[in-house]
C-alpha cells in the first residue's frame, strides 16, 4: 500500500475506506495475472 503512504504524507490526504477498496482489486488482479503461470521447480 505505498500510493496510501504516498497520498497520505506528501499529498495530505486522509486515507478513506475507498483505499481498501481500491488496494483490494489491485490484489485480484495480480492474482487473477498470475493464477495460470507454471511454477517451474529450481
Amino acid at each position: 500500500m505505498v500510493f496510501v503512504g504516498f497520498a497520505w504524507f506528501y499529498m495530505g490526504t486522509k486515507p478513506t475506506l475507498n483505499y481498501v477498496w481500491a488496494g483490494l482489486c489491485l490484489l485480484g488482479a495480480v492474482y487473477f495475472i498470475f493464477k495460470d503461470t507454471p511454477v517451474t521447480p529450481v
